[in-house]
Order: C-alpha cells, then structure tokens, then sequence
C-alpha cells in the first residue's frame, strides 16, 4: 500500500529517495523480526559506471541485507534490484543507496558492526552482541579491509619491520606469514604467506608501491636471508638492520645449548648443580626474585662453563651502550676475542653468526629501530588465533590481523554516486 502511513514512516527512516518506495511491512513478534519490502518506482536508473540517466531493462531476483535492529527486533531488507541499459556501458546492476555491491548487509550495519568488532574482547564476543556467523563477521571484516586498502595514501614511509608468524602447524614454509609494519606509525602495513625469498618480495610489492620503495632507509628483521635477500632487490636505499631482540635470543641460545651440554656431563657425575636453572641464566634481574638471583650468584662463583657462558652474553650489552657504531665495532672486536678465549663451542658459533652479520648490528645505530613494534602486535595475532582457535585460510588470517593491526579506514562511504536521482 504505497500511502500506508506505516510503509512512509520506514521509508523515512530510511532515508529512501522517490525512486524507492516501501511496499509492505511484516513485524513478526514471536520471532522478533522485521521485514521490510522496497521497490524501484519509476521507469529510469542511473549507470553505476558513468552515472548518466538510463531506462531500467528488467530486475534481478529479490535479495534480502540485515539492517540495524529496530528496538529488540532483527530488521531485514527485502528489494529486487534494477538492472539499467546505458548507451556506452550496456546493461549494468545499479548502485544501491543503503548497501554496497554483493553485500548481504547494510551500510549501516556493516559500520555499527565494524564498531562493535573493534570494542569487544573478542570477535566471539562480538558475533554474539551482534547475533552474526563466524562467517558474516568474516565477511564484514574482509570488505572493510579493502575499503580501508584502497583508501590509504601513499605517504612516504621510512622505516619498517620485517618479521614472520605461524599460522599453521609445521616448520614448513607456507606455515608461516611475513608480515610488514610501518615502524613510525605503529600500524601493519600488509602480510604475505611464506617466508621465503618470494614471499618477502611479494609482501614488499603489496604494502609499498615504487615510490615508497625507494623512500624506505631501514628495515629491523631477524638475520633471514630470504627477507635481507628480498629487502635489497626490492628496497634499494634501505639499511638492513638486525633487531636486537633478535640478537639477544642468539645470545640466549648459545647460553642455554651450553647449559644442557654441561648439565648431561654432571649428571653422569650425579652432580644435580644445573638442574632446572634454565631461566636462572635466561632471565634478566628484573625479572627474578632475590632467591633466584643469589642462588646464580653461587652458582657463577662454581666456574662453570654456563656462568662463563653467561657472563659472554652479559658483556654483549657493552655493544649497544656503545657512543656510536666505531666504538661499537670495537667493542664488537673485544668481546669476539673473548668468546675465542672461552673455547665454549657453542658461544663460538654465535660470535661467527654475528660477526658473518655485523654489518646489520652496525646499521642499527644509524637508524635506531627495531621490531619491538612487530612483537607487540604479535601478542594481538596471537590472542586473535586462540579466540579462533586458528585458522587455515592464509587470506582470512590476513584480514583479521589487517582489521585490527592496519589502522585502516574501513567504515563505508554513505554518499554513493548513482544510488539516486538527484
């Protein structure tokens, strides 16, 4: 009934131009749903292409987009949309003014669920607020992505991080994502799948077009020689500089690999002295209590290789308390020498691991970055796999950590050009 005073106040609501008209609505109190029914009202549409004025050719099989809920009540949309005839593009499916192309939802919605999906604790928190699939949230997040992709300058950046995240089981390459993140504005720039050489070149060329490629001066990774090897193909005026935190988990391995040998040698002498002091050796002061920082002490007056071990490692902080990257170089050279003195094989093989790598600890105090960022928003990938209990699509594993991690502007656009006839 086109006067119903009830199908006008929704079309109101709304927001509907003349072309649009309500036709009926359909409340359904048990069910607590409403549904409200549109249809195109003249004979003329707008291409969607060139926005020129067209006559309709015929309409597409009705469709159905949840809208925002009207008080307690699920509010669905039910509209069958026109196809236009237009002299240069042909027949084309016109632009909707409340929804975007192949979206099962509403402008509106999408952007309240948007909201809502950033706010809660969890996407399952929000599914529930919501009332949506695993699916339908999936679904949101991937155009909103996009949306926020295709909106995002192309600003100069001049430092980013290169690290590399598990997704799936295994050590096998495309178990792993390499993800990019613009270090100066604390954001995630893109993610690849792979680890790989070719991976790492095609996450360069999705997060940074040419431009930005050869405005880039440092790039913070661990010491992979697939990313340093994408990095210089790819990224020509950059630095490569070996994150710290990187180098202190060689360090600390080298302590803990001489730790298990030594404890293996004392046990078979039943000397139980570096039973579980893993952590002991691992830890910062900081981190442990009086008890357990005196019970090293002893310890390292037992001259054992480990406290050896771990007094080479703690001499490493020198280099980067280091005036500039010359004194560093010498610190660099004494400490190595003292590593040579040790004879500890395993500290050995560090010291040659950092020494084949100095160049890129050398970068470090030209640029000063690291990936602490990178780690940071590994914590959030991480809590967003166990609230998923993982995933194995790599590319909804992309979205999600893009929808939280990129700062990207993803909430849709309500003034769409050709959605009506002005």
């Amino acid at each position: 009934m086109e006067n119903d005073p009830i199908n006008q106040h929704y079309a109101t609501l709304l927001g509907l131009g003349s072309e649009w008209r309500v036709t009926k609505v359909d409340l359904n109190v048990l069910g607590r749903r409403l549904d409200i029914f549109l249809e195109y009202a003249t004979d003329a549409a707008i291409c969607p292409v060139c926005g020129k004025l067209g006559s309709v050719y015929d309409q597409q099989p009705e469709r159905v987009w949840r809208h925002l809920d009207t008080m307690q009540f699920e509010t669905l949309i039910h509209a069958k949309t026109p196809r236009v005839r237009c002299a240069d593009h042909k027949v084309k499916v016109i632009e909707l003014p409340w929804a975007s192309k192949s979206s099962h939802f509403t402008l509106l919605f999408e952007a309240f669920a948007i909201d809502v999906l950033k706010a809660a604790r969890s996407i399952k928190d929000a599914r529930h607020l919501l009332r949506l699939s695993w699916w339908q949230a999936q679904e949101i997040m991937k155009a909103a992505v996009e949306r926020g992709l295709a909106r995002r300058e192309a600003e100069e950046i001049t430092f980013v991080g290169l690290d590399e995240k598990s997704f799936l089981k295994g050590m096998k390459s495309d178990a792993f994502a390499c993800i990019m993140t613009d270090i100066d504005n604390h954001r995630v720039l893109d993610v690849a799948r792979g680890r790989t050489e070719k991976g790492a070149e095609t996450l360069i060329n999705k997060a940074l077009n040419p431009f930005q490629q050869f405005m880039v001066c440092g790039v913070a990774m661990d010491m992979s020689a697939p990313f340093e090897k994408a990095v210089h193909k790819l990224l020509p005026c950059a630095d490569v500089v070996f994150d710290k935190y990187h180098i202190e988990a060689h360090l600390n391995e080298g302590v803990d690999n001489t730790r298990k040998s030594e404890n293996k040698v004392l046990l078979a002498r039943d000397d139980k002295r570096l039973v579980d002091s893993k952590y002991l050796w691992l830890k910062g002061f900081e981190h442990l209590s009086d008890e357990a920082i005196a019970h090293r002490n002893d310890l390292l007056k037992c001259a054992l290789d480990t406290g050896k071990a771990w007094s080479l490692k703690e001499l490493f902080g020198w280099f980067w308390k280091s005036r500039d990257k010359y004194w560093a170089k010498a610190n660099f050279t004494f400490w190595y020498e003292q590593v040579m003195k040790s004879g500890l094989k395993h500290m050995i093989k560090v010291a040659n691991t950092l020494k084949d790598h100095l160049y890129g600890l050398l970068a470090w105090f030209d640029t000063r970055i690291n990936n602490a960022l990178t780690e940071g928003f590994n914590t959030t990938i991480q809590a967003l796999k166990a609230t998923a209990k993982g995933y194995r699509n790599f590319e909804n594993f992309r979205t999600v950590i893009l929808f939280y991690c990129g700062k990207l502007d993803m909430r849709p656009d309500f003034v769409r050009v050709g959605s009506t006839i002005g």
